[in-house]
C-alpha cells in the first residue's frame, strides 16, 4: 500500500494501515518495527492501533454477539474526510485530538493497554498513533504522526495538506500545456501559482500569514534548454505548519505574598 501510494500514484494518494489482531503494545511495536519494518519507512501512510469496538450492524452475517472487533481504518479515514470538510483549508488540520479526532461509533479498544500512558508512551515514539480516551473524554486518535519522521513532511496534516497542493496545482496549470514558453506564459503561471498559494495561506496552510515567509514560488530553473524541451519547470517551497504534540506544565509554589511580608516585615 505504502508503495503504491508514493510510488505507483506518485506521492497523490495517502495510506491508512490497520495493525493486525490481538496486539499488545509490545506486539504492535514489534510488528511496525521489525516484522512488518514500517517505522521511517514513508510519509505516505499512518498507523493507528488499536482495532476498536462497534456495535455488530447484521448479526445475520456476523454472528449473535451485539459487538465487534473491527480495524480502525475506516473510522480514522472518515475521521480525516470531517475534518477536511469542516472548514474551508481543513485538509492542513491534524486529525487528532479529542475535538478533531473524535471518533463516533467506537464503543472500546481491543485492549485496554492503550488506555495506560506508559503503554501510549511506548509505541508513540515509534510513530504509531494510539486510539484513546480517559476520564470525561471521547474515544480519540491520539497521535497525527505519519510513518515517517525524517522526511520533508511527518505529520498527517501536512503531508496531505502538501497533496492537496500539488493536485491542484498540476490541475490549475493545465493550460500552460501546448503553449509557446514566453517570458508572458511564465508570468501567467507565476501569477497563477501564487494567487491559488495565497488563498491556502489565509486558509491556514502555512505557518505563517506573511507571504514572504509562508512559501516562495522559483521558475529560475527555465533556461533555454529547458524551454527547448518543452518543459516548464516550476519550484515551489512551503513553510508548513506542525502540530503541537505535548502539553508540558511547570507548577511550582506561589511565594510572592510571603515574600512581600517578609520584605514589610524587615523595612
Amino acid at each position: 500500500m505504502l508503495r503504491y501510494c508514493e510510488v505507483d500514484r506518485n506521492g497523490t494518494v495517502f495510506a491508512v494501515l490497520d495493525p493486525p489482531a490481538n496486539q499488545s503494545a509490545t506486539d504492535i511495536l514489534t510488528y511496525v518495527t521489525t516484522t512488518a519494518a514500517l517505522e521511517n519507512l514513508s510519509e505516505f501512510g499512518t498507523m493507528c492501533w488499536p482495532r476498536v469496538k462497534v456495535l455488530n450492524p447484521a448479526k445475520s452475517i456476523f454472528g449473535s454477539t451485539d459487538q465487534l472487533v473491527v480495524p480502525p481504518s475506516g473510522i480514522v479515514a472518515g475521521v480525516f474526510a470531517r475534518t477536511d470538510s469542516a472548514r474551508p483549508g481543513g485538509v492542513y488540520d491534524p486529525p487528532a485530538g479529542i475535538e478533531v479526532g473524535r471518533m463516533f461509533g467506537v464503543l472500546g479498544f481491543e485492549t485496554d493497554e492503550v488506555l495506560e500512558e506508559t503503554k501510549r508512551d511506548l509505541v508513540y515514539p515509534h510513530r504509531i498513533n494510539p486510539l484513546t480516551t480517559g476520564s470525561g473524554l471521547p474515544r480519540f486518535i491520539d497521535g497525527s504522526r505519519t510513518l515517517k519522521g525524517d522526511g520533508q513532511f511527518p505529520y498527517v496534516g501536512e503531508r496531505r495538506g502538501v497533496i492537496f497542493i500539488e493536485r491542484s496545482l498540476r490541475q490549475g496549470l493545465q493550460f500552460a500545456r501546448h503553449k509557446n514558453i514566453t517570458e508572458d506564459l511564465l508570468a501567467e503561471v507565476r501569477r497563477t501559482v501564487t494567487a491559488f498559494l495565497l488563498t491556502q495561506m489565509n486558509n491556514g496552510a502555512f505557518a505563517s500569514r506573511d507571504p514572504t515567509k509562508a512559501f516562495f514560488v522559483d521558475l529560475s530553473m527555465n533556461t533555454a534548454t529547458t524551454r527547448f524541451a518543452g518543459k516548464i519547470i516550476l519550484r515551489v517551497g512551503l513553510a508548513t505548519n506542525k502540530p503541537g504534540e505535548f502539553v508540558i506544565l511547570l507548577i511550582s509554589q506561589d511565594t510572592r505574598a510571603l515574600e512581600a511580608e517578609l520584605a514589610a516585615a524587615a523595612a
